[in-house]
């Protein structure tokens, strides 16, 4: 795998060079060529690829990796001296005439150094064969054999929890269809994805339904003849008459061998779709049943070779983590009282992976059995976490992620533990990436957004110790807190995240990172280290801070307007001062606070998000010569409406895409959104009190898909609103939240709301709703909550055939007993949530 963290420098450094060709006069074509020399090291890297193991090549990479970062630091200190000397006065600026000149002949003497070192690390190649052929050792082969043995027996331990996982999957394999049918389990490595399917595979009952039974174990080193082969091994006690078959051949000897019969293969642990590409001629379909159960960590495999719909492996909840470790500890016995607490305290840490669990127990398993010895196993597991072949598969997971998917998994090791990260502020290149390590059970979903995308998610504790791990190897990223603080500060990170407490002793001279790009601050307590952080991080391009405003002064505003690079940042003050809005360079801009905002902010002409969240007054509007090409998302919230449909009303926004506006519940003044059709980008709105919503659907823009109405306690005709969102022909998410005391009386009439998917309806007082055959024909869920008024849900409903789910939370009595008889058709399911 090329090393994707000196990828990524590359790339970035590329786009640096063409975005800032303007204020590299003077050294343009020596950065030019350097920039050619690097991506002929970048070719290097990928001559180097599968050899990474070696030791040597380590060292060359680690090499690279370093030039990359010198390189980028040329640049971007070189463009910030440019960027000094341009705002100053003329009078200032030849005073510093000769401190520009002597930067201009250091940044040359620094491409030159570079240079050279590309070239030493050249002759390296050349010297020791790296880069030629393939180079692997017979001790890399032999640590790759001992890691496939350890996953295999730590994964066919006894474990528990999979009884309803095995009689899902069983029914699964056991329908009376016919035809070839693709069974997948999916789930994160060391779930037991190959003990549920070895479960299974031994079950007698499948074993009477299937009298031809294979199973071939696939992992991420797969060869195809060598699967073909397993395959025919369980048919006869030798292969060796075709093994100098070719694969085309080999696959007609499985199909010659299958034919006619009812079997079922287990095709275990598939990392790649190609797999499944070069398998599935040897599976012979004669319409007698036969099945295929596949087991991986892919969705993407799952789907594209299923018929069936994926089985999710879950983890295991606490009560089913401590069975399997006191299962593997005491043999059957129980655990003694005394050792119970501190026993569920380390088995908690392993977060309901059975593979750590398992792993886990054998270490306990050999100390004796007292609170000493357990706590002091506690205390070594927590602090080295040497978890052994756990992070040794997770490791190999991580290492056949596609190159543009490393850096995004390794970001997740900013944030502390049992963070939620929100990505609703994320892109659409950035959702997709995020959905694919989805797909790969490298992260998981703790909320969905109502379009189905990701909301907010997490990774497993153990696959946040391995970002970590990979991101200091790599110099990627490192955590700072209170234990750590004087190691970190020798080393020199790409990426730091604070997590510090208040009594942290933090100096400015603890921290000189120059090289640093990114900064996240987490904890109510910045104030105590922000001052010295900001005076050395004058590169950095993301900036992400709480509590700012009790820190702010002339020195901190003097450092961040020297940090002409930040691409993000994130914010709380009172007012935002000047120097922000010299930051061109900035593209998301996040300030919570109530935040007075000068008309100076229209001048960030790259500015791409901006979140606005506190109820602060809002800047001028500048004319229509002013547009800010770039924005994409804007979220407003002040105390001033009509000043927030001034500003819409403008044009400056013409590639506006979200939407989101707020105004203070207590105000009186309520502003009419009138003017929102000229904003022909906008397909998200989100407006929360204080604006009204015109009655005309000529008002909205078409390409309109997601309307948000969130507290609207002063709302005139709430009908009349519903009549006109019926008439938006791409509509497909409406939320809807009254907040009124008034009756509402729901009339939806035949072809209203064509493409509505999702309607979410929240303490609206509806008491009767009326529903017209066709009306809403692709409604695929339906969630409604706190409506208290509301005694029954049309009958038409059930008839639709695009419904999949009806959630109802905290209904009136009426509504609950009314829906006790109802039975959802067309696959449709009723869940009801009861208040308690």
């Amino acid at each position: 795998m090329v090393d994707s963290v000196v990828t990524f420098l590359l790339d970035n450094l590329s786009r640096l060079l063409e975005d800032e060709h303007k204020l590299l006069s003077g050294v343009e074509d020596k950065i030019n060529s350097l920039c050619n020399e690097l991506k002929f090291i970048h070719i290097f890297l990928k001559n180097s690829e599968g050899k990474r193991s070696h030791e040597m090549v380590k060292e060359v990479v680690s090499q690279i990796r370093d030039v990359s970062l010198k390189a980028e630091d040329v640049v971007d200190t070189y463009l910030s001296n440019i960027a000094q000397q341009k705002q100053r006065s003329k009078l200032s600026k030849l005073f510093h005439l000769k401190e520009h000149v002597m930067v201009l002949h250091q940044v040359n003497s620094e491409i030159e150094k570079i240079r050279s070192q590309i070239e030493e690390i050249y002759k390296n190649g050349d010297r020791y064969g790296i880069g030629e052929g393939e180079f692997r050792s017979e001790e890399a082969a032999a640590e790759a054999e001992s890691l496939l043995k350890r996953r295999r027996e730590v994964e066919e331990e006894d474990i528990v929890g999979l009884v309803h996982d095995s009689s899902h999957v069983i029914h699964e394999l056991m329908e009376s269809e016919s035809r070839l049918k693709v069974v997948s389990i999916i789930g994160m490595g060391g779930l037991g994805k190959t003990t549920l399917a070895r479960k299974i595979y031994n079950n007698n009952q499948v074993q009477l339904r299937f009298p031809c039974l294979a199973w071939v174990s696939v992992s991420n080193d797969y060869r195809p003849k060598e699967c073909l082969l397993s395959l025919l091994k369980c048919s006869m006690s030798s292969t060796s008459e075709f093994e100098k078959l070719s694969e085309e051949d080999l696959k007609k000897k499985v199909a010659e061998w299958l034919k006619g019969k009812s079997y079922l293969v287990v095709l275990d642990d598939i990392w790649e779709t190609q797999v499944w590409d070069e398998v599935k001629g040897a599976f012979p379909d004669d319409q007698i049943g036969s099945r295929i159960l596949i087991t991986s960590r892919n969705k993407e495999v799952a789907h594209y070779a299923g018929t069936a719909s994926p089985y999710y492996l879950p983890i295991l909840n606490e009560d089913e983590s401590w069975e399997l470790f006191t299962k593997k500890i005491f043999r059957g016995e129980e655990c003694p009282s005394d050792l119970e607490p501190l026993g569920r305290s380390i088995v908690k840490t392993c977060g309901g992976l059975p593979l750590a669990i398992v792993v886990l127990a054998g270490l306990v398993a050999k100390k004796e059995k007292s609170q000493r010895e357990w706590s002091r196993m506690e205390v070594s597991w927590r602090l080295t976490q040497d978890k052994n072949g756990v992070m040794d598969m997770l490791n190999l997971r991580y290492d056949n992620l596609p190159e543009r998917l490393m850096p995004c998994f390794l970001y997740f090791g900013i944030c502390p533990r049992d963070y939620v990260e929100n990505t609703t502020e994320l892109e659409d290149v950035a959702d997709f990436y995020l959905d694919e390590l989805v797909d790969r059970s490298l992260v998981q979903v703790a909320k969905r957004r109502s379009d189905g995308g990701v909301k907010t998610c997490r990774i497993h504790e153990l696959l946040r110790d391995l970002c970590l791990s990979e991101s200091k190897y790599d110099k990627f990223l490192e955590v700072c807190t209170n234990s750590n603080i004087f190691t970190v500060s020798n080393t020199n990170p790409r990426r730091m995240s604070f997590h510090w407490k208040p009594d942290s002793d933090v100096s400015e001279t603890t921290f000189n990172k120059s090289c640093t790009r990114s900064m996240f601050i987490f904890g109510r307590d910045a104030k105590t280290y922000l001052v010295p952080i900001l005076k050395n991080f004058k590169l950095a391009r993301v900036l992400g801070c709480d509590m700012i405003q009790q820190v702010w002064s002339h020195t901190v505003s003097r450092d961040l307007k020297r940090m002409i690079h930040l691409r993000y940042l994130r914010i709380e003050v009172e007012h935002l001062p000047d120097c922000v809005c010299s930051l061109w360079n900035l593209e998301t801009l996040h300030v919570t606070y109530e935040t007075t905002v000068s008309s100076k902010i229209w001048t960030l002409k790259r500015l791409r998000h901006l979140y606005l969240s506190g109820e602060g007054k809002l800047p001028v509007v500048l004319p229509k010569t002013n547009r800010m090409e770039n924005l994409q998302t804007l979220l407003l919230s002040g105390k001033y409406p009509q000043q927030i449909i001034s500003l819409l009303n403008s044009g400056i926004f013409p590639r506006l895409g979200k939407l989101a506006l707020r105004c203070p519940k207590t105000h009186a003044e309520s502003a009419m959104l009138s003017s929102l059709h000229h904003l022909s980008n906008l397909h998200s709105l989100k407006v929360m009190r204080g604006c009204e919503l015109l009655l005309d659907t000529n008002a909205f823009p078409s390409n309109l898909t997601k309307i948000t109405l969130k507290d609207l306690h002063a709302f005139r005709d709430p009908q009349s609103l519903m009549k006109t969102l019926g008439r938006l022909p791409n509509l497909q998410i409406l939320k809807v939240s009254f907040c009124m005391h008034n009756d509402i009386h729901l009339d939806i009439g035949r072809g209203e709301f064509p493409q509505l998917q999702v309607l979410h309806m929240t303490q609206i007082n509806v008491r009767q709703w009326r529903l017209e055959k066709d009306a809403m024909p692709r409604l695929r869920h339906l969630l409604i909550e706190e409506c208290y008024g509301l005694s029954e849900l049309p009958e038409e409903l059930w008839s639709m055939t695009a419904l999949r789910l009806v959630h109802v939370s905290w209904p009136s009595q009426e509504l609950a007993n009314s829906l006790k008889n109802v039975e959802p058709r067309n696959g449709c399911k009723l869940k009801i949530e009861l208040l308690e």
